[in-house]
């Protein structure tokens, strides 16, 4: 996964005649070369892509929106953000408007030109390679009144949003990995160009619109289109064998609706109300902009969920996506202070860093699978274990892992017999089809489930002996320690009258020597203490010593039992081997 910034370009479109009518002047001028622009006296701004008021559709779509169109087709998903005030070009930009539909021309915009493209690039690639398969889906969501709304669907848009229930199907959801997807969205398989543009047209039919006093076509709604791609592709892995990739990606087209002043639109009634959602749902976008790009919040709560465009643009606006904002502005002087604001939003947006990473489904066998799963069981439990602190394991617990080690044995056990049996199978078929060119002398190959299954029974056997000579070692310990602790007890139950009777004997035997002084005396009593000090830590020794033998030993039988059931398991599968080649 890598970290990428939002690309931001700048398009300023030409002033309409109504403003030119109205001598407006224009207050943004471009600095030739350079992605930069001025705005008033003192204010200047640089993105990543600046359009002056006469720059044609092919060059915004070459410049900003072909290197999106190459990461969408390698698995990157993709955004094309159009943000801007009522009236400031962003549904021409995009290219969503029915004019474009019927016959192609220069004014086509951003969604038709990467449509075509997108089609010309997969023909070819299949063409060049049989294995390659691809398939299109599309989706066309508007997001009016805060409510979303499948324009695809006709159940959806025949019943107008004065019926709130008819609107509630689609909604928000978010999987394992954090990603967003919407359910209850119609998606449309596509064949070919023609059959993308005619839904995109259908789609565009069934978006609302209307007129105010800044824009005689005005959206009420912002409009979602997106193309979901699905590869196969063929590649080889680090051993040389061919396989197939698959890849699923997702390119979001999203057309927003502008921001208005009542006091300039003059609305009313229910275009007053679109007016409030439509500000209410920028709103918060710009808060969700400003926390992203201020570095000072990035740790802070990003506010998502303040509103469902934002919960809509949660991946394309630091998440997993490449994604363009393509800012439109009016250069008229009357509109000053949308364009500033548009201006700032749009350069807070390139602070915006996007983590994102190629968009591959795992195809491994049911095999692989299988032990994948079973490797992140065993390491949620052994985390389980971890977060509890417990040193040792109660009996339920041991009982569990039994139960899941025999399990496991049963399952890869009876994996093994499947595939001893495929390979058995077609040893029989090439051994008839090779068999008079081979002859009688024929060597047969081992299978290798079956040279590793000997291997482990090899390995067990190694292990039981060497489990019974360590057993053995143990029971003779505890032969020489019972003997040795035998005198030990006799001499400590002594009576006192036969320690009298030792001592007179002692002295009869004695032999006559001069006086003793009394150092040697001190010292003869040390080695007696001493003696009796050391009989008496050897017991101890020999009595916690055989406490810690007998549990031992117990470990020692519970091994035993274990290595012998897993050498009878193996042994019935080779014996099933046997039966087989016979």
């Amino acid at each position: 996964m890598t970290s990428t910034a939002v690309r931001v370009g700048l398009r300023v479109r030409p002033l309409t005649e109504k403003e030119i009518v109205n001598n407006c002047t224009e207050c943004i001028s471009c600095i030739p070369d350079a992605p930069q622009i001025l705005i008033g006296a003192d204010k200047s701004f640089t993105y990543d892509y600046v359009f002056h008021s006469k720059t044609d559709q092919s060059k915004v779509y070459q410049q900003a929106a072909s290197p999106l169109l190459d990461k969408f087709i390698e698995g990157f998903n993709a955004t094309i953000l159009a943000y801007g005030q009522t009236g400031s070009g962003k549904t021409y930009s995009m290219g969503t408007t029915l004019n474009n539909m019927e016959n192609r021309s220069e004014d086509e915009g951003i969604v038709p030109r990467c449509i075509i493209k997108l089609f010309e690039i997969l023909k070819n690639r299949e063409a060049q390679d049989s294995e390659f398969k691809y398939e299109v889906y599309v989706s066309f969501l508007e997001l009016y009144n805060e409510e979303f709304i499948d324009l695809l669907n006709n159940t959806h848009s025949s019943k107008r949003r004065s019926q709130s229930q008819q609107v509630t199907e689609v909604s928000i959801r978010e999987d394992i990995t954090g990603q967003i997807y919407w359910s209850g969205v119609k998606e449309e398989i596509c064949y070919s160009p023609g059959d993308v543009l005619n839904f995109l047209a259908q789609g565009s039919l069934n978006r609302t619109t209307g007129s105010t006093e800044m824009n005689s076509v005005s959206s009420r709604s912002h409009a979602i289109f997106s193309i979901l791609l699905k590869q196969q592709k063929p590649q080889e892995d680090e051993d040389g064998k061919r396989g197939m990739k698959s890849l699923s990606s997702k390119f979001h087209f999203v057309d927003l609706a502008g921001s208005e002043r009542l006091k300039r639109t003059h609305a009313q009634g229910d275009r007053a109300r679109e007016g409030i959602a439509i500000n209410s749902g920028l709103l918060a976008l710009g808060n969700v902009i400003s926390a992203l790009g201020d570095e000072t919040r990035k740790a802070t709560h990003i506010p998502y969920r303040d509103s469902k465009l934002t919960r809509l643009l949660q991946d394309s606006l630091g998440g997993n996506s490449q994604t363009l904002m393509l800012a439109c502005v009016s250069p008229a002087d009357t509109n000053f202070q949308e364009t500033l604001s548009t201006l700032k939003y749009a350069n807070r947006a390139r602070n915006i860093k996007n983590r994102v990473s190629v968009n591959q489904e795992f195809a491994g066998s049911s095999v692989e699978v299988s032990q994948l799963k079973a490797l992140v069981s065993k390491l949620r439990l052994e985390l389980a274990e971890l977060r509890t602190g417990q040193s040792g394991d109660s009996s339920e617990r041991q009982d569990m892992k039994a139960e899941i080690l025999r399990l496991t044995t049963e399952r890869d056990t009876l994996l093994m017999e499947r595939e001893l049996g495929e390979w058995m199978r077609k040893t029989e078929d090439d051994t008839e089809a090779g068999s008079e060119s081979v002859g009688s002398h024929r060597t047969v190959k081992t299978h290798p489930v079956i040279e590793g299954h000997l291997r482990t029974i090899q390995d067990l056997r190694d292990q039981l002996e060497d489990t019974q000579r360590q057993l053995k070692t143990i029971q003779d310990q505890r032969l020489l320690l019972q003997k040795f602790t035998q005198p030990v007890h006799k001499k400590l139950t002594t009576s006192n009258s036969t320690k009298r009777h030792v001592s007179r004997s002692s002295k009869m035997r004695r032999p006559i020597i001069t006086k003793s002084t009394s150092a040697s005396q001190r010292k003869k009593y040390k080695r007696i203490s001493k003696a009796r000090l050391a009989e008496v830590e050897d017991e101890g020794y020999v009595n916690d010593f055989q406490e810690q033998d007998i549990v031992r030993h117990d470990e020692v039988k519970e091994s035993i039992a274990k290595v012998r059931a897993d050498i009878r398991k193996s042994l019935q599968v080779l014996e099933l081997v046997k039966v087989s080649q016979r």
